[in-house]
């Protein structure tokens, strides 16, 4: 009886010591997000390959509680474009918003691969791979880098294998995959774009979120509502609305999916993420979405002088 009595008083013990945990890392994150410790973002993205990117960009660059340090392009292999091209009209766009939002000087914004990676274990080299080494390590101690990556994961990848050292200083968050039954597969769009770096970001040991692909599906927009809150007002928001009219000018709505991987970070609140295990790794994944939340708070976020950047229109 003594001896069930000292494992029961271990296991509860443990228990204790593992629930403060779990509340002091929640903590630690509400921390972060709400500005006692300005997380550092660096975002990867495929801007010209559809219209979300750019909505979601500009939600994040709008945020005050983010320190955004750099903008990288990324490309993707289309009908008619090289993964090449995709990457140098990502680069492109990026460096378009930038100077509507007169934050070219103070954002980097480096050229992503050119193409992505041959196998699994080698990396592409790029000035994007190197800047985010380089801005990975000046993270102050105790802090990482927050990498968003909102196409293929070459970028990522590839600075990890050609620096393992950052691994600690990075928690990256994808969108992608898909997640069915417990388990994350790779048939979807960022997935394809590079097949060799997905197979390996999760293996890498990185911290790694995922929104995945599965979790949007129902995670539309109304081209209505991009118009009632940004046309007419000039610069980026007029930008953004001629987007999605010249990409998609007979879609009246359209899921705009990278915008849900800000939202879920920024308002923890609007967004369901389990811990699971990928092939022995521990995967963090979205399941779920506030969807009109997170509408919600993207219009009341993103409205004119909503937000304590330099003005940009």
């Amino acid at each position: 009886m003594t001896t069930l009595r000292r494992l029961l008083s271990v296991l509860i013990v443990f228990c204790a010591l593992h629930a403060v945990h779990a509340v002091a890392q929640e903590t630690t994150v509400q921390a972060t997000v709400n500005g006692s410790a300005k997380p550092r973002v660096y975002i990867d993205t495929d801007m010209a390959a559809e219209v979300d990117d750019s909505y979601a960009v500009f939600r994040a660059l709008v945020a005050p509680e983010l320190d955004i340090v750099g903008l990288s392009s990324m490309g993707w292999t289309g009908e008619k474009s090289s993964f090449a091209d995709g990457t140098r009209q990502s680069q492109k766009m990026n460096e378009e918003i930038l100077a509507l939002m007169k934050l070219t000087g103070t954002v980097s914004h480096p050229l992503g691969a050119l193409n992505p990676m041959p196998d699994a274990a080698t990396p592409v080299d790029s000035p994007a791979v190197q800047d985010i080494i380089v801005k990975a390590k000046e993270t102050p101690a105790g802090q990482k880098l927050h990498l968003f990556v909102l196409g293929a994961y070459t970028t990522a990848a590839s600075a990890l294998l050609i620096d393992p050292s950052i691994k600690d200083k990075l928690a990256v968050y994808v969108m992608g995959y898909r997640y069915n039954n417990g388990e994350l597969t790779t048939n979807e769009s960022n997935c394809q774009g590079d097949l060799n770096a997905a197979a390996y970001l999760p293996r890498s040991g990185v911290e790694l979120h995922v929104m995945a692909y599965s979790t949007l599906l129902k995670f539309r927009w109304a081209k209505a509502d991009a118009s009632a809150h940004f046309k007419g007002t000039g610069g980026i928001r007029d930008y953004l609305v001629r987007r999605w009219e010249t990409y998609a000018p007979d879609e009246t709505e359209r899921v705009l999916w990278d915008i849900a991987v800000f939202e879920a970070f920024l308002r923890p609140n609007l967004a369901t993420e389990k811990k699971i295990s990928h092939q022995s790794f521990p995967v963090r994944v979205w399941t779920e979405a506030d969807i009109p939340g997170m509408q919600a708070d993207y219009w009341d976020a993103t409205k004119v002088q909503s937000f304590s950047r330099p003005r940009e229109d």
